[in-house]
């Protein structure tokens, strides 16, 4: 047995990556990393029995995910981590609304416009404040809460006319999604400025214009947190995340509360479900409630961080406890290798959720 693991760009996700590695090396598995930019890539892939790879949301990686996974998924027959059904519509929260609306799942009500003119029309009756989001992104960021049509008229113009950077979008709500940390923003600002003047490189080009499509979604208010649902295989944890402080946005927040026994048990009976529907290998679902207080989705993403959703154990598909301390890549190569006697190696994780306030 052979896994192909794909080098991430830039270092990105290297953690997660490393991760699978440990597991592998723990288990005499054996595997090899792959670059998409040797010139034998592809006849490596073919000696692989599991192609396994963690593509991020910055644009370069999406592009690469829609280049080569269905040619070695849908076409060369390769077993692949993530699939072609789990990782499709990874970071487009449009083609996650058309999918789940599409076969009647519990979803927050969207308003998707191609057409300019149709946007504008719709606009003269909607009903506000409504919420406005990039397709991409996470940590809240490129989400806004639109109070009055005068500045949902700019961002349809806008979104029309010269299209927006995603990397300098709202940056008033950027700041509260790094919780005003100093270092962090630093980070994010300077980034740019470094890749250009440092390394010589295109200071934005991992981040595309969106442009020429605007996306409103209807909303919830009286919602004070969000639950986080995340399934692999036939197994579920959940936990809530609490809003920013005077902000409707709960993801990145990193105020959680993980006591399973205040999990909203139709949230993990929805999740379970989607992902049975779709063949989903991996998935976390974000829930808020609706008016009339039932589960409804926000969107879903195939990777998200390692704790704490993973720190006491996790509900089989009859909701069912188990107790355990397990990270989502030995899950993920536990049914994907289809090893049920894979063992889990103590693991260090270098979480993004440490730090985070936890009750």
């Amino acid at each position: 047995m052979k896994v192909g693991i794909l080098k991430p760009f830039r270092g990105t996700y290297k953690s997660m990556l490393d991760v699978y590695k440990q597991i592998l090396d723990y288990n005499n598995i054996e595997y090899i990393d792959l670059d998409i930019n040797d010139v034998n890539f592809w006849e490596q892939v073919k000696q692989c029995n599991l192609f396994l790879a963690k593509f991020s949301q910055i644009d370069d990686d999406l592009h690469l995910l829609q280049e080569i996974l269905p040619t070695i998924n849908l076409f060369l027959k390769i077993p692949c981590f993530p699939d072609y059904n789990t990782a499709w519509h990874y970071d487009d929260k449009i083609k996650q609304y058309y999918l789940l609306s599409s076969f009647g799942f519990p979803v927050v009500e969207s308003y998707i416009f191609w057409d300019k003119r149709k946007a504008f029309s719709w606009l003269e009756t909607a009903s506000l404040p409504i919420v406005f989001k990039l397709k991409g992104g996470s940590g809240s960021s490129n989400v806004t809460l639109v109070q009055n049509r005068h500045t949902a008229r700019n961002l349809i113009r806008k979104s029309f006319n010269r299209g927006i950077n995603p990397y300098w979008y709202d940056p008033i709500g950027k700041l509260k999604a790094f919780n005003w940390n100093t270092k962090k923003i630093l980070k994010y600002i300077l980034k740019p400025y470094y890749r250009k003047y440092i390394k010589g490189e295109n200071a934005y080009s991992n981040y595309i214009k969106q442009k020429n499509y605007v996306y409103f979604q209807k909303y919830l208010p009286n919602n004070e947190y969000d639950t986080r649902v995340a399934i692999v295989g036939k197994r579920a944890w959940a936990f809530k995340r609490f809003n920013r402080k005077n902000d409707f946005r709960a993801s990145g927040s990193n105020n959680y509360d993980t006591r399973k026994d205040l999990i909203d048990k139709e949230m993990i009976r929805i999740a379970f479900e989607v992902s049975r529907t779709f063949g989903f290998q991996s998935m976390a679902y974000d829930f808020v409630y609706d008016e009339n207080k039932r589960p409804i989705i926000i969107e879903i993403s195939y990777t998200y961080g390692d704790y704490p959703e993973f720190s006491t154990g996790y509900f089989d598909e009859e909701l069912n406890w188990y107790d355990g301390k397990y990270v989502p890549e030995y899950l993920e190569l536990l049914d994907v290798l289809n090893l049920p006697n894979l063992k889990q190696p103590e693991i260090e994780l270098n979480s993004p959720y440490k730090g985070a306030k936890m009750q």
